[in-house]
């Protein structure tokens, strides 16, 4: 088996959240040694929905938590976990942690940061969507807003710490960096990504988008995810080109070469003459069908599967899309895998989750 990128590298959470254990997940995917320091009642993931069917264990928890080892801080003697944080490549923190010195990289991870007029905020998901003004054009109209449902800001935060603690970690490895650093990551400025584009297009034209209602995101027309006669197709089209192609893989000729409808804006000001033709051409055509013409006419398109087509689509199965985490119970489920891939020094697809404490005496007798 090839050498994993990563091998070598010690990695100490002593925090737990979704946005540390995510970023100490691609560690321990690629090979680091992650370590879970985690207090008598394990990290808080332990306890998160969704749970497995049998109502104890977190189905979180394993997603995030395969291949990495689990430490019980009250069974371990305070210099030992001293030395073991000194001797880390990389100690993950949630800000508010007062820890040993890391001799290597400290990444602490928090909803707001360290300063700013959010820093005493108590955070969440919604919330960063809220502030970063995603959610002002997704849903009805008539309103509310819909909030998405999920972690995805801290996943992205997690990740946005991992893309820079390991430029650190790689410069101390080459010996590009001889001190200790202390990196600091906000949530909320890390799922700013989303909404860049439209802050800049304000900037420059004063212009403040207005919600359209369900599957309209202006700009972009079409843009959304729309049914067909056999399951759902997402659309994105953007260029004259691809608004001709698409007219002809639809049977619309009429609309093809309308200069009107050459631009995004245009076709978003004729919304109501163009969905009720394109959502019924849609309804009479196969989305799986629709998808490889696509491909072939340079047309974005991508399919859309249901929850119980997921772990069945083609390509997610030849690229191991997903994967098994197998629980401390003797149960397994299915999650995904690491979402990026390197092929000479590939990662770990599935793992173990350690039960709570399961290798301190292995490691306490390593650091003696």
């Amino acid at each position: 088996m090839s050498q994993q990128a990563l091998q070598g590298l010690s990695v100490v959470d002593v925090s737990g959240s979704i946005a540390t254990s995510y970023c100490a997940k691609l560690y321990a995917d690629y090979g680091a040694r992650v370590l879970n320091v985690e207090p008598q009642a394990g990290f808080g993931t332990r306890r998160l929905a969704p749970y497995m069917p049998d109502q104890i264990e977190s189905a979180m928890h394993a997603y995030l938590h395969t291949n990495k080892l689990s430490l019980r801080r009250d069974h371990m003697d305070p210099g030992q976990l001293a030395r073991l944080i000194e001797s880390a490549d990389l100690l993950l923190d949630d800000g508010t942690s007062d820890e040993a010195t890391c001799g290597g990289v400290r990444a602490s991870i928090s909803w707001y940061g360290e300063s700013g007029p959010y820093s005493e905020f108590v955070g969440s998901n919604a919330q960063c969507f809220a502030l970063n003004g995603m959610l002002k054009n997704i849903g009805r109209v008539e309103g509310p807003p819909l909030i998405p449902t999920g972690y995805q800001a801290e996943i992205v935060g997690g990740l946005t710490a991992f893309t820079g603690s390991l430029a650190q970690v790689l410069a101390g490895e080459i010996g590009n960096r001889s001190t200790p650093v202390h990196l600091t990551t906000s949530i909320f400025e890390s799922t700013l990504c989303f909404t860049d584009v439209g802050v800049i297009g304000y900037y420059n034209s004063g212009l403040s988008a207005q919600r359209m209602g369900i599957n309209r995101y202006p700009p972009t027309y079409p843009l959304g995810v729309f049914p067909c006669a056999d399951g759902w197709i997402g659309l994105t089209v953007l260029t004259p080109s691809q608004w001709r192609s698409f007219c002809r893989l639809l049977d619309m000729p009429d609309f093809a070469d309308v200069e009107m409808f050459q631009s995004s804006v245009g076709r978003l000001e004729a919304i109501d003459v163009l969905e009720p033709v394109i959502r019924e051409r849609l309804l009479n055509q196969s989305a799986e069908e629709l998808f490889y013409r696509g491909q072939t006419n340079a047309i974005p398109l991508a399919r859309v599967p249901t929850m119980e087509e997921l772990f069945g689509v083609d390509q997610f199965v030849a690229r191991n899309a997903f994967t098994k985490a197998q629980l401390p119970s003797g149960e397994s489920l299915t999650v995904p895998s690491v979402p990026f891939r390197l092929y000479e020094t590939p990662p770990k697809f599935g793992g173990v989750v350690a039960a709570l404490g399961e290798h301190t005496k292995e490691v306490s007798s390593e650091i003696l």
